[in-house]
């Protein structure tokens, strides 16, 4: 039974928690370890296979910690233990057991391969071979496009190092599959932010390299300082074509991010710049980009930005529209709304009660409730903890509604990295990408958000798997967490079947007691109620047939299903 529930588990629901307007709330209370202060590198990724967001920091920047999200919304704490001093950390299922492994590096100390347990309690350190680099930012990426998830690593002092997975979660140094050397004779340095994104929709993945030298400040035409895209030929096969796109400002850029801020089905670019103001780019649909900071309403806000850091991007007020979070090192951290129309509106004091400017974030949903939410940090320098506690920012939300979605790869890697996911509805077309490491020193979430503003119906999901395979899912309800198996499309409750066994759940959707109805001959003597992971969450056993009270108070919202037998049925728990 526990298996044929897990493959037909499909959707959370969570209830919307609304507020006028878009603003945050301190909460770090919530954590375990409210002190800690971490440095650049932290992540916020379902580790579990739970679909709950975690959270991932290094405790002074050195002790891996995880805690993890729980149904009640509170968190429980795993100490990992002592991984270097890494500047640069990805999640992603490597050996693909069904729980998210993670890979760590910073200077010169080694590229730490941390490899989840059989049941993900715990994990095993190993360290990568190939050369010993000065780690910024890292990526899981299908390079090859195989199946298995490969391993980037940009190099701050060369040139940057691709792993090739052999599909069980061994890693072997490979040049062969992408040389991402400098746009012109260097030593190949200044490899910062690094992102794989299909930039040219031609369903391939490109990579794009952010590159702020230091050393190179004083000449423009330095090649460690011009960044570098490299356009995949849908054979694997890369070209850089950075600045025929238009995405070589000759200025020194430490991150750059792609999404699509006007719904037009393509992703535009957000970059941020050192000693010049940070730009923002319009995918022009041809394979180039044109600036339009200076129509964006936003000027000042990126002029205050100062040394930026890192760029986050996301639907933060669920009003469809992508907006834009930026972090600094000495300027003023920002939360950019979008206004619909390629212009921004910059929120006053976003992070209110903030313990510095964010010089480092991650975001993800922290609390379940369709919005999402940061973990942030304030780094010494531009990596090392400063001593100033990291901080939780709670979305306090708003009446719009929203869907997330979460992907089970099988021919691709099982977390889907790399696949496009589109939905339509009354607010048109919007799209995202599934990423394991973006922008700089940090990962994201690798549930796709989607904000619906008023709606309440996603018409059509579109999923374009790195393997080829198109899944799609019809009249999709919002306000829930999805779940949408490569080539079978979403999961659902169509294939159950029921029995004379159950007459009935009532009520449902029900607050803290459901009963059912059930036969004379049942031959089973047991209800179980399990949760959408297959997981038995209560067992009562039958005292006589007829009607029968289950006390379901101790459960979280969401949908469950309760069997006897062969016999199941889903209910609701408010």
């Amino acid at each position: 039974m526990k298996r044929k529930l897990y493959s037909l588990a499909a959707i959370i629901l969570v209830s919307t928690f609304a507020k006028a307007q878009t603003t945050f709330t301190e909460a770090t209370s919530i954590l375990e370890n409210t002190t800690l202060s971490g440095g650049v590198a932290m992540a916020v990724v379902d580790m579990n296979n739970d679909r709950l967001d975690d959270i991932i920091r290094l405790d002074n920047g050195i002790n891996l910690q995880i805690e993890y999200q729980q149904p009640d919304g509170s968190y429980d704490r795993l100490q990992v233990g002592n991984v270097g001093s890494p500047w640069g950390i990805s999640i992603a299922d490597v050996d693909e057991n069904g729980f998210n492994d993670i890979i760590v590096g910073g200077s010169y100390d080694g590229l730490r391969l941390l490899t989840a347990n059989e049941d993900g309690t715990d994990f095993s350190l190993t360290t990568l071979g190939g050369p010993n680099i000065f780690v910024q930012n890292t990526n899981f990426a299908d390079i090859n496009n195989d199946g298995a998830i490969d391993y980037f690593a940009c190099h701050d002092d060369g040139i940057s190092s691709p792993y090739e997975n052999d599909g069980n979660g061994s890693f072997t140094y490979n040049l062969d599959m992408i040389n991402a050397v400098s746009a012109g004779e260097s030593d190949n340095s200044g490899n910062y932010g690094s992102i794989w994104t299909d930039y040219d929709n031609d369903g391939d993945i490109d990579l794009f390299i952010s590159k702020c030298r230091l050393q190179a400040q004083g000449d423009p035409t330095d090649p460690r300082r011009l960044n570098v895209l490299y356009q995949n030929d849908g054979s694997n096969n890369f070209t850089e074509v950075a600045e025929d796109a238009g995405l070589r400002p000759m200025t020194q850029t430490w991150a750059t991010n792609f999404e699509d801020i006007d719904n037009d089905g393509d992703f535009d670019a957000v970059m941020v710049n050192h000693f010049v103001r940070s730009q923002i780019f319009e995918n022009n649909g041809d394979g180039t980009f044109t600036d339009i900071t200076l129509d964006s309403g936003v000027t000042a806000n990126l002029d205050a930005l100062g040394l930026g850091i890192q760029v986050m991007m996301e639907d933060y007020d669920n009003d469809t529209f992508i907006d834009i979070i930026l972090t600094t090192r000495d300027g003023t951290h920002q939360l950019l709304l979008n206004d619909g129309d390629q212009t921004f509106t910059a929120v006053t004091n976003p992070f209110p009660n903030s313990n510095d400017q964010i010089q480092s974030a991650a975001v993800g949903d922290l609390n379940n409730d369709g919005f999402i939410d940061l973990i942030a940090g304030y780094a010494n320098g531009f990596n090392n903890p400063s001593g100033i506690s990291d901080q939780v920012f709670m979305n306090n939300g708003n009446d719009n509604n929203w869907i997330k979605i979460a992907l089970e790869g099988v021919e691709s890697n099982s977390n889907g990295i790399g696949a496009r996911v589109e939905i339509q509805g009354p607010w048109g077309s919007q799209v995202r990408e599934v990423r394991a490491g973006e922008s700089y020193g940090t990962q994201n979430s690798l549930i796709t958000h989607f904000g619906l503003g008023a709606a309440d119906e996603i018409e059509t999901i579109t999923v374009t798997w790195p393997s080829g395979i198109v899944d799609t899912a019809e009249n999709v309800d919002g306000n829930l967490t999805v779940i949408i198996r490569e080539g079978e499309g979403l999961l659902g409750l169509n294939d159950i079947t029921t029995s004379s066994e159950i007459s009935g759940v009532f009520p449902n959707p029900a607050t803290t007691q459901i009963n059912i109805t059930t036969t004379p001959n049942v031959q089973a003597n047991t209800i179980y109620v399990y949760d959408l992971l297959g997981r038995q969450v209560i067992v009562q056993n039958i005292q006589t047939a007829g009607t029968q009270a289950i006390n379901i108070s101790s459960l979280t919202s969401g949908v469950y299903f309760v069997s006897i037998g062969d016999s199941v049925q889903k209910f609701i728990k408010k």
